[in-house]
């Protein structure tokens, strides 16, 4: 048994979904207001023998307790995990890394008490009365002080070295967490932040990974930053993201400015969606933890020219981080591609000049709003930069401008915001909109990637991979039609961007994540996803490595699965693959139907007209989409027998 299986056994899902909402029974199911969204008539059931939930309303999705956690709580896989694991009393056994996650442990715990001995430093020290002076100035309460743990570090050779050794931490505990350094002229050693006010830097779960300390005299720097740690990665970190990503995840939006004392004033008047880069240049890893939470990204960066061109690089460094929609379609050359489009908003929010967001925020505290509203989006700023920079009296300044605005406008994948943007450049260059949409279709055929139609006949192998080598691997013998599917795309990983393509012709979703019920098939679809469209080659061990440990256990049994199993012709395996997408949905489908039946059931016994009206149009819905899969997985039977197919014009095998 998996261990998500042992833990579903062992976590009633009813008692769980019910700490977040209110469940009533109906017939073997449970219904209740949706704990997602704000409702009035339940749209929410359980199916407690399968262990999933869906959502029949605004949500339109479902899964299972992990999914559940993972969805109210913003967490990442092994987050869920991890915390399911001890409501079941599950022990997960780690790698054999067991004695490098001591270490890390020790070294958060050695920043933990650095950060308890600087807070205690503030408050009472007699040594601390600058930095508590400096925070009146600043207007920085006594809540806001707790909330981000703000403390002082003495102006003192060792203070801070010889109390954490007093706690018991080894001096190369210290060192390795950044707390101290060596004075190799002196051969001693000495703490790493003095006469500073200091900064917590806390990752995701609240847990302290470095510091940042800001001087309050003549020294320099003016900041601080802990050195690169085991803990600590400058480039990973985003500061205030433990306190923001609720507020983030709620507003679906995330304001992204460049200092603490940003961060701390946004927050301490109410703005908890605003986070920090830890520089000017925001990184690929920062947006990417930012994704999970929102699309809508707003970069607060300074007005001036120098901060002008780090937003420039902060966009382009989004562009390329932010995961992008993929549009299938047929190309010349029997290629099938994904067009590749932005999936996010980008927007910009230049500060009145001579003003950075903790001056704006604490000066007018309640104009910030308006403030951000104003910021512009993406293509409408580089157009406002472009203009400036560019002359574009000449044909080297317009054909300057539009090569570099066309890339962005091939970026959107909304049809009126691009062609708005193709009229507006045409606008300020004087170019043709012919010619501007000419080359926007040029940007965007260069953002397409495919792979390579079959040149295989039935009965032609496709060559099964060797699965990757794991401990656990799984004796199972029976799968899933969603396992099966999932191993066929991992037979032949190519399948995936045909599949986009077939699900297209069949105006059908293409497959995601809520096809699926198992939690490891989804956090695999998703890495296959982002592999697939890198421009790495397929190679299984390498995307293994991509994978939290806990789903290496279901990659082995897929891979298991597929390399067992007659090796198929490329042609077969298609047929088959989407033969599954179809068989899981309509499944997927049926189970729907019972739990609006369900709640159809309870209006009707309790005389409740207004639901009974809803709960009637919601099933012929999921009706409709039902009759709908079955037409298509009839069509696609009659193609497959060489049979006139009621729907015309569909190539995808």
């Amino acid at each position: 048994m998996e261990v998500t299986d042992e833990i579903k056994a062992r976590i009633d899902i009813v008692d769980w979904v019910s700490r977040y909402t209110t469940l009533t029974p109906s017939g073997r199911l449970y219904k209740g207001l949706c704990p997602f969204h704000n409702e009035r008539t339940p749209s929410f059931v359980v199916y407690p023998d399968e262990g999933y939930w869906h959502c029949f309303g605004a949500c339109a999705t479902g899964g299972d307790i992990f999914t559940f956690l993972r969805m109210k709580e913003n967490l990442e896989f092994r987050e869920a995990l991890e915390i399911l694991a001890k409501e079941a009393g599950v022990e997960l056994h780690h790698p054999e890394d067991d004695p490098q996650r001591r270490r890390l442990e020790r070294l958060y715990l050695a920043n933990d008490a650095a950060a308890a001995y600087f807070e205690e430093t503030l408050a009472s020290h007699g040594g601390a009365a600058v930095a508590r002076a400096y925070m009146d100035r600043r207007g920085i309460d006594a809540h806001t002080t707790k909330q981000f743990r703000l403390g002082y570090a003495l102006e003192s050779w060792d203070a801070l070295l010889t109390h954490l050794q007093q706690l018991g931490f080894t001096v190369d505990e210290i060192l390795e967490a950044g707390l101290a350094k060596l004075h190799e002229a002196r051969n001693r050693y000495y703490d790493a932040f003095r006469g500073r006010l200091m900064i917590p830097i806390r990752n995701r779960q609240g847990r302290v990974i470095g510091f940042g300390g800001r001087v309050l005299g003549e020294g320099q720097p003016k900041y601080l930053n802990t050195a690169e740690t085991p803990l600590f990665h400058k480039s990973r970190a985003v500061y205030g993201i433990d306190l923001a990503y609720r507020a983030v995840s709620e507003q679906d939006q995330v304001v992204i400015v460049e200092g603490y004392m940003d961060v701390i004033a946004a927050h301490q008047h109410g703005y908890r969606n605003v986070v920090a880069c830890m520089g000017t240049a925001v990184t690929a890893d920062q947006l990417q933890q930012l994704e999970r939470y929102t699309k809508n990204f707003v970069l607060a960066l300074d007005a001036d020219a120098a901060g002008q061109q780090a937003t420039v690089r902060a966009l382009n460094q989004a562009r390329q981080a932010l995961a992008r929609t993929q549009k299938p379609r047929a190309t010349s050359g029997g290629r099938f591609a994904l067009v590749q489009q932005l999936d996010a908003r980008l927007s910009i929010l230049s500060m009145p000049v001579g003003k950075d967001p903790d001056d704006a925020i604490r000066q007018d505290p309640a104009g910030w709003p308006a403030l951000v509203t104003q910021a512009q989006p993406l293509v409408d700023f580089y157009i406002r930069v472009v203009a400036e920079q560019v002359d574009l009296t000449t044909p080297e300044g317009k054909t300057a401008a539009v090569s570099e605005i066309a890339k962005l406008i091939a970026e959107i994948g909304n049809d009126i915001e691009r062609e708005h943007y193709v009229q507006e450049l045409s606008r300020i260059t004087n170019v043709s909109i012919a010619a501007i949409q000419s080359r926007v279709n040029a940007e965007t055929t260069a953002l397409s990637y495919g792979v390579p139609a079959t040149t295989r006949r039935r009965g032609e192998a496709t060559p099964a991979p060797e699965p990757p080598q794991h401990r656990t691997v799984s004796t199972r013998l029976a799968v899933s039609y969603e396992d099966h599917l999932l191993a066929n795309l991992l037979v032949a990983p190519q399948l995936f961007v045909w599949l986009m393509l077939a699900a297209d012709q069949l105006s059908i979703t293409p497959i995601n994540s809520a096809d699926l019920r198992r939690i490891e098939n989804q956090e695999i679809l998703h890495a296959l996803k982002h592999y697939i469209t890198s421009d790495e080659p397929w190679d299984l061990e390498a995307f293994q490595e991509q994978l939290s440990e806990p789903l290496h256990g279901q990659l082995a049994h897929l891979t298991a699965y597929g390399a067992q199993r007659p090796q198929l012709a490329e042609a077969d395996l298609r047929e088959d693959t989407i033969k599954l997408l179809l068989r899981v949905r309509i499944n997927n489908i049926r189970e729907q139907i019972s739990g609006v039946g369900a709640l159809l059931t309870d209006a009707q016994v309790s005389d409740d007209r207004v639901n009974v009206e809803h709960y009637k149009l919601l099933k012929n819905q999921i009706d409709r989409d039902l009759l709908h899969l079955q037409r298509t997985q009839s069509e696609l039977a009659d193609l497959l027998a060489d049979r006139p197919s009621r729907r015309r014009g569909i190539k995808i095998l």
